[in-house]
């Protein structure tokens, strides 16, 4: 049987054209409808070749292998996130990737007095992998959920694919780091140890928070009590009382007695 017109060009004859927008999905492009669809019959809905997931993993990498899996990836609810056919954002997203994750993401996470670099830029992917990943927290590069750690570079592998892996080695700095005490690097004082070296998510939020650079206004402690953090910044240097301590001042100009 000789068809009327051919490949995707039969299906908008009925059909509205599903290749409009900025992206468009591969095989809609290329006009090759029965890619995904059959023609005259098929078991799932829309005529779909398979259900699910199923269809896209077709040609998709599978990423239910992956010791942690999102969600909706491991639901099989690609649509959740993408269209199918055509979208105006990248990937076949349905919105914005910074709008899509606080969507379900609680939105009050992300705002703050100060505001991680990627999340102000709206780059959740610049951290996460949005699919699966081997790292706890769809986390792309290993960040151990301890906040007390020996120091290894490899335990600070996902900050250190932007921040400086040289901060924290040597005891004396001038300018790799402003968490210094006249030349005494405080970073090293605080990470690089080989017991109780703090981790990066100790002191700072991964996202947001209610205090300058990032500094957590509480972390785990003892039992039920959280351990306050009050951090006040200065134009040089700036303060820090945590828990139950007295203040302890840090200045990048004038020492300050910092022990």
């Amino acid at each position: 049987m000789t068809l009327i017109e051919k490949d995707a060009k039969l299906c908008y004859l009925c059909h509205e054209n599903k290749a409009t927008k900025k992206h468009v999905h591969s095989p809609v492009a290329s006009g090759d409808c029965t890619a995904c669809h059959d023609p005259h019959h098929a078991p799932n809905r829309s005529q779909l070749k398979g259900a699910g997931s199923a269809l896209c993993l077709q040609c998709h990498e599978d990423f239910s292998k992956n010791k942690f899996i999102h969600a909706p990836v491991e639901a099989g609810m690609c649509l959740d996130c993408h269209e199918a056919h055509d979208s105006s954002h990248h990937k076949l997203l349905k919105k914005d990737i910074s709008v899509l994750c606080v969507s379900c993401h609680p939105k009050d996470h992300f705002n703050g007095k100060s505001i991680h670099a990627p999340v102000a830029a709206g780059d959740c992917v610049a951290c996460h992998n949005p699919h699966g990943s081997p790292y706890r927290k769809l986390l792309r590069s290993n960040s151990p959920a301890e906040l007390y750690l020996p120091y290894k570079k490899s335990n600070f592998d996902l900050c250190f694919g932007c921040h400086n892996p040289e901060i924290a080695l040597d005891l004396r700095a001038d300018s790799i780091t402003n968490f210094r005490n006249g030349y005494k690097n405080l970073h090293t004082v605080h990470v690089n140890r080989p017991v109780k070296g703090r981790n990066c998510k100790t002191c700072h939020d991964e996202h947001a928070s209610p205090q300058e650079m990032l500094i957590k206004e509480k972390i785990p402690g003892f039992g039920k009590w959280e351990i306050p953090i009050s951090y006040t910044k200065t134009a040089t240097g700036g303060t820090c009382v945590v828990g139950c301590h007295k203040p302890r001042s840090y200045d990048r100009l004038n020492e300050e007695t910092y022990k």
